[in-house]
C-alpha cells in the first residue's frame, strides 16, 4: 500500500492532526510547536493511518548536527530555514513497514512544500528520537543517526521558556515522558 500525504491546510484539517498527535503518539502527546509547522495526515487505501509534522530547527543547534552539515553555528544560523525537523510522526494501526513508505513520500514532497508556504530551500531533514526508542523506522529510510542531545538538567525536568512564565517554571516539575537525552537522525535525501 502507497501513503498518500494530504498537506493539513484548512482549520478542521490541523485539528485533525492534532487530535491523531493527542490520542496515539507513544511519548509527546502535545500538538503544540513553536515556529513553522507543516503537518500532514497520512491515508493508506482511504483510511487515515497518521500524522507527521515538518516544522523550524531548534537553537542552539546540537553540536553532532552542526558536525554533520559541516558549518559552525554562526554558518549555520545564515541557513536555519534549510533545516526541517520532523516535529511529530505518528501512526495507529498502519500496516507492516508502512512508516518507512510514509517517510519517502514526505521526501518526495516537503521540499517543494516548504518551499511554496516559506520560500526557503530545504537542504536537510532531521529528528530526534526519545523515550527508548531505536528510530528503527528513519534507519530503514537511510536517515544517519549523527549523535545524541545533552537531555534535561537534573533539577529542571521538563520547561519551556516560550510557553511557561518565570513564576511556573520555578514551581514546575514534570516528569520526563522521552524527552531526556534523544538520538539525533539526519537525511540529507531530499
Amino acid at each position: 500500500m502507497i501513503p498518500e500525504l494530504v498537506l493539513a491546510e484548512t482549520p478542521a484539517q490541523k485539528r485533525e492532526a492534532g487530535d491523531f498527535v493527542e490520542k496515539y503518539h507513544s511519548y509527546v502527546g502535545s500538538s503544540r510547536t513553536v515556529g513553522r509547522c507543516m503537518k500532514y495526515l497520512i491515508y493508506g487505501d482511504g483510511t487515515l493511518y497518521g500524522t507527521i509534522w515538518m516544522g523550524s530547527g531548534f537553537k542552539p543547534t546540537p553540536k553532532d548536527i552542526l558536525r554533520a552539515v559541516g558549518l559552525t553555528q554562526q554558518q549555520f544560523n545564515l541557513q536555519f530555514n534549510a533545516l526541517a525537523d520532523n516535529k511529530r510522526f505518528c501512526l495507529n494501526n498502519a500496516p507492516r513497514n508502512f512508516g518507512s513508505r510514509v517517510l519517502k513520500q514526505m521526501r518526495k514532497r516537503v521540499r517543494e512544500d516548504w518551499y511554496k508556504r516559506y520560500g526557503d530551500d530545504l537542504r536537510w531533514l532531521v529528528t530526534t528520537v526519545g523515550g527508548g526508542k531505536t528510530g528503527a523506522v528513519y534507519l530503514a529510510d537511510n536517515w544517519k543517526k549523527v549523535g545524541l542531545t545533552a537531555g534535561l538538567p537534573k533539577k529542571r525536568r521538563s520547561v519551556s521558556m516560550a510557553w511557561d512564565t518565570a513564576e511556573t517554571i520555578n514551581d514546575r516539575f514534570v516528569k520526563p515522558t522521552g524527552e531526556d537525552r534523544k538520538i539525533i537522525l539526519l537525511t540529507d535525501r531530499i
